[in-house]
């Protein structure tokens, strides 16, 4: 297969590479860093929409899949950052590099638990999905009150609902998307999460007893690539070791 992958240099994207490059894959990779075990780099900085633009211009397809991982953290102070590069930084690098996309190519997006209530916030969620561009963040960010951890949460049930959206448009063209929902993996970014999400991360990282790896977020992205997945379209996948199902229990009084 022919992969084309955003942000392939560190933690679940490197994973992937890794993962996929034990086949005979070539992937294509969009960062900032260099990525090690790729066949073509090509440099975008996933906040900004002319980089995005260059860059996807010059990757040669066709691409049997293509994997929207790049993204941000929640830190002081990135709230529109965040936004721009989860969020419109996805969507562009994904218009850009549809049309290139092979006969049954897939889309795999990574999302994230953290997505887990966007049926509860979907006005906001459908407000930010509207937005003209992410010149428009700042003004949006400000209007909503909106923190770093509230971006980060927002970035990812935006990726659940845009993943969702796809699903009979992609169809009618032959193609499929979907999207991972890990829980706290252990990736050079974990400490941004445990530092932004306090006792809600120990809590459920005690409950569930370890962190996942990156390595088994990659098994199941590079799943959602290949064609043994075909028949999944538009789902949202929780690799959490456990924690939905936990706390669904609870809450239905299950246990």
């Amino acid at each position: 297969m022919h992969i084309a992958l955003t942000g392939a240099a560190s933690g679940i994207g490197a994973a992937v590479v890794r993962r996929l490059k034990q086949g005979e894959n070539r992937i294509t990779a969009f960062d900032i860093a260099r990525p090690e075990g790729v066949d073509r780099w090509l440099p975008a900085d996933m906040s900004d929409m002319d980089a995005i633009a260059e860059a996807t211009a010059q990757a040669e397809g066709p691409f049997d899949a293509l994997i929207l991982n790049a993204g941000l953290p929640p830190r002081d102070g990135n709230a529109a950052e965040l936004l721009a590069v989860n969020v419109f930084g996805l969507m562009a690098t994904a218009t850009a590099l549809e049309p290139k996309l092979a006969p049954g190519g897939s889309i795999v997006a990574t999302a994230s638990r953290a997505g887990e209530h966007w049926r509860e916030n979907l006005p906001q969620v459908k407000a930010l999905l509207g937005l003209p561009g992410p010149e428009s963040l700042p003004d949006f960010v400000a209007a909503n009150h909106i923190d770093p951890l509230r971006a980060y949460c927002l970035s990812k049930e935006a990726v659940i609902v845009w993943t969702i959206r796809q699903t009979e448009r992609l169809l009618a063209k032959g193609l499929r998307a979907n999207c991972v929902c890990p829980s706290a993996v252990d990736t050079p970014i974990l400490p941004d999460f445990k530092a932004a999400l306090g006792d809600r991360a120990a809590n459920s990282l005690a409950r569930v007893g370890r962190a996942g790896t990156a390595d088994e977020i990659a098994a199941v992205i590079a799943f959602l690539a290949g064609p043994d997945s075909e028949w999944m379209r538009g789902q949202a996948l929780p690799v959490d070791g456990g924690i939905t199902a936990m706390v669904l229990a609870d809450e239905m009084d299950l246990v």
